[in-house]
């Protein structure tokens, strides 16, 4: 994992680097060339095209500069607009390309944006402050113009420019990046709202910076190598119980939807059992489309359902690793009757957790004890439950709340909880006890022990109905193969950010399903994980 860095950690690994023996002149030229690797690899040509750089006076647009002369060397036009520069000055490049560039007057910026094929802020880097000068505002409005008249691309050189790198705060006219490439250490502030509104995609270049001192907390960023290594070896000799099993408890009648995304994206996550409870009525709709899961056909319609529908459940949950209840299931009566004797609260008469018999006598009760993923209606649910937290202490939970369901759980209002959401995430863990995946921004994992572990990427495309479900779904999958909480859903963030990155280059963000990222979970598992495990 990588730690997220403050600005002073940023500066100190670079104090650090040049005491090792790196010059600035060196980190200057690999942040240069990183840059320009970027915009090669991502933007193919097949002839070179024309860079305008918007440089500010300081280290960053030197980074610029020299991105711009690389760019150069590859074949490239350099357009140069400086603010308060007007010259390359001291920066690690050959004359032969920086006498190439081509310096852009203010009257002649609007036509240098007309011909660009990418622009790149270097205006100001993880010194800059969310006050932006009115000619600098004037550039990145020409500039966020061009990206909708005709899609040039916006690359932010570390930091977009109009963006505080440690508290997140922006300006409204800050530097609207496609992609943000981070050189050395990733920057705290871009992770925070309402930065991430600005910074894009975020890539992180390595230039030679020694990682901060590690503290227990973070917030930490989870890598492709922590997803890797935490993805369990299936042996020779194992089977579909051994690998791992999950109960989904979902579905209502106007969400049946939520059942079959959960389940399929719990079996396309590695589970070796996947068996869906949901009310009989829904099965026939939803086994066509499921033919790999297993049902327990719930009744519906009748005087004690709820608790019927424990009961049944009750009777096979010692048969699998993790339960998981909430997606789609809705808010009827019999649904917190059934939730109450499924879980041991408000009154239940029989004792609950996996490996614990229906049959067992009413005077020997004990807490539910169980692995277990509670989403949407559940977590609803378990909001009205005074103390709740004091009678699952011995649960394995992961909770996956949205900004109003973990609200509603803290017992505060949406406003307030995100005025600072990682705080209050962190705030629910230590409260509960247990493991909360908070579906906001950078999806958040909040630990008892205080650590929060992060996706690497924001994606406005998720913003549409159903992929909560997913998400529940890719937590049970890798929860019920072994996995430690913490890592299952750490995992769990990874692998559905990079399916849903898959999804968008296929579909857009505006076109994008739920359905989409199940369908990208398997090309995702297997560029992770090794054919020979």
């Amino acid at each position: 994992m990588r730690k997220l860095c403050t600005v002073a950690e940023i500066r100190e690994a670079e104090a650090a680097a040049v005491r090792a023996g790196v010059s600035l002149a060196t980190l200057m030229r690999r942040a240069g060339e990183a840059v320009a690797s970027v915009v090669l690899a991502r933007w193919k040509r097949a002839t070179p095209g024309t860079v305008l750089v918007l440089a500010g006076p300081g280290n960053n647009g030197g980074d610029g500069l020299v991105a711009a002369a690389t760019l150069v060397k590859h074949g490239w036009h350099a357009l140069v607009w400086g603010w308060r520069r007007t010259e390359p000055g001291d920066i690690p490049a050959e004359p032969e390309q920086t006498r190439q560039f081509h310096w852009v007057a203010d009257d002649q910026l609007d036509a240098a944006i007309a011909t660009a094929d990418v622009i790149l802020d270097a205006v100001f880097g993880i010194g800059g402050k969310p006050d932006l000068p009115e000619p600098v505002a004037a550039a990145f409005s020409s500039a966020y113009r061009a990206r909708q008249a005709r899609g040039v691309p916006l690359v932010a050189v570390d930091v977009p420019s109009g963006v505080d790198a440690e508290s997140g705060a922006a300006s409204e006219h800050a530097f609207r990046a496609d992609v943000t490439v981070m050189l050395g250490l990733p920057k705290i502030g871009l992770y925070r709202a309402p930065a991430l509104r600005y910074a894009g995609e975020l890539v992180l270049e390595e230039i030679g910076l020694p990682e901060p001192p590690a503290d227990g907390a973070g917030p930490w960023l989870v890598t492709e190598e922590d997803v890797r290594a935490w993805l369990p070896r299936r042996e020779a000799d194992t089977h579909k119980w051994r690998v791992g099993s999950v109960l989904v408890v979902s579905g209502a009648p106007t969400f049946y939807g939520a059942p079959r995304l959960a389940a399929s994206a719990a079996a396309r996550a590695g589970a070796g059992v996947v068996t869906l409870a949901v009310l009989r009525s829904l099965i026939p709709a939803i086994a066509p489309a499921l033919p790999e899961v297993t049902y327990i056909p719930l009744p519906e319609g009748e005087v004690g359902a709820g608790a019927r529908m424990a009961d049944l459940v009750r009777q096979d949950l010692s048969k699998y690793r993790v339960l998981l209840v909430g997606p789609g299931l809705g808010q009827e009566p019999p649904v917190g009757e059934f939730l109450a004797h499924l879980f041991g609260l408000r009154g239940a008469t029989r004792p609950i957790g996996f490996g614990v018999s229906a049959s067992t006598t009413r005077s020997s009760i004990e807490p539910f004890t169980g692995q277990t993923v509670i989403d949407a209606d559940g977590l609803n649910w378990l909001s009205t439950q005074p103390q709740w937290w004091e009678s699952l202490r011995q649960a394995q939970l992961i909770l996956t709340p949205h900004p109003g369901e973990l609200a509603r759980l803290l017992q505060t209002d949406t406003a307030t909880l995100l005025g600072d959401p990682w705080q209050h995430a962190r705030e629910a863990a230590q409260r509960f006890g247990q493991h909360v995946l908070f579906k906001y921004g950078h999806a958040t994992v909040a630990c008892p022990d205080g650590r929060l572990l992060l996706a690497p990427q924001v994606l406005p495309a998720l913003a549409t109905a159903g992929t909560g479900d997913v998400l529940a779904g890719i937590t049970a999958g890798l929860y019920c193969q072994g996995l430690e909480p913490d890592k299952a859903a750490a995992a769990a963030v990874w692998v559905g950010n990079a399916a849903a990155q898959r999804a968008i280059s296929r579909h857009g963000t505006l076109s994008l399903v739920a359905s989409d990222l199940v369908a990208e979970l398997s090309g995702t598992l297997a560029d992770l994980y090794e054919p020979s495990w």
